[in-house]
């Protein structure tokens, strides 16, 4: 009996010894979690901690570092401003397709299992800036629309402005420039209750036509030019003096070179995923809405 005793406690032994070998301490263990969580740009000017809520496997976290990364460099090699960044974002992805947001120091990334997250778009808000310390101040036009200019270059979301634009100009739905980039109008675009379908259907309408426009001046005047009107304040008034034309007659250029582009096709509008559904209720939006004043 001794000696089986004497076998069972030197077993015991042996077999704690090598579990403490083996087993990693909790607190080793979720900071390996925590590291391979977090991405630090080349530069080290930036961390980006990526918070998991939607649980994906680990291999498409290390592939939204990699976006990350990318969409930085591409970003920072864009357009500058006197904007600095924070030093630490949080990237949180979330369950669902709600809106996604770009904000300081976080972004909130839906669409997620489809694949159709705009990190591009979102992340150009946090690095640029907008407004005064992400407000309204200067309005929603040229952030949106540069945001959407650069995911449409190298994100995962298309908007097919031009095309789209197209469309709403053949439906009689051109919402004048003016009233976007008003300052006592600009929120009813942009930034509506959302109590409707009808008023969804508004703010993706004033993205289009932000995408397309400043789409349009970058390609027809360049990044340059732009960069001296990104997130400013009297639009109308900058734009004359950056491009020595008024609102109007830009918008009348950009109006015809859209007339005398490219026509959405089927397999655009299967892309888009919400074309059909969209184009139900944009007669049902108020007629003042796109009435010029």
């Amino acid at each position: 009996m001794f000696k089986f005793r004497g076998f069972f406690l030197i077993s015991i032994f042996l077999l704690t010894a090598c579990t403490q070998d083996t087993v990693v301490p909790k607190e080793k263990e979720q900071e390996e979690k925590d590291d391979e969580n977090i991405v630090v740009t080349a530069d080290g000017k930036i961390t980006f901690e990526i918070f998991n809520e939607i649980k994906v496997p680990q291999e498409k976290v290390e592939s939204i570092k990699d976006e990350l990364l990318n969409a930085y460099d591409k970003i920072q090699n864009s357009i500058h401003t006197g904007y600095v960044p924070s030093e630490r974002i949080n990237v949180y992805l979330n369950v669902g397709n709600e809106h996604s947001w770009g904000l300081r120091s976080e972004l909130k990334l839906y669409g997620i299992q489809e694949n159709q997250y705009p990190l591009v778009h979102e992340l150009t808000h946090s690095l640029l800036g907008y407004g005064n310390n992400f407000d309204a101040s200067s309005g929603y036009f040229t952030q949106e629309g540069f945001a959407s200019y650069m995911e449409d270059k190298y994100g995962k979301q298309q908007s097919y402005s031009h095309k789209v634009m197209k469309y709403f100009i053949d439906s009689n739905k051109l919402i004048p420039i003016s009233k976007l980039i008003d300052p006592n109008q600009d929120d009813s675009y942009f930034r509506p209750a959302l109590t409707n379908q009808e008023e969804y259907i508004l703010q993706w309408m004033s993205y289009t036509h932000s995408a397309s426009f400043i789409t349009y001046l970058i390609d027809t005047y360049g990044l340059e030019k732009f960069e001296q009107l990104y997130n400013e304040e009297d639009l109308a008034k900058k734009i004359e003096e950056i491009y020595e034309k008024n609102i109007s007659e830009i918008e009348n250029d950009w109006v015809v070179f859209i007339k005398n582009g490219e026509t959405l096709t089927y397999e655009d509008k299967n892309k888009m995923g919400y074309f059909y559904n969209s184009s139900l209720f944009i007669d049902k939006i108020d007629p003042k809405f796109f009435t010029k004043e």
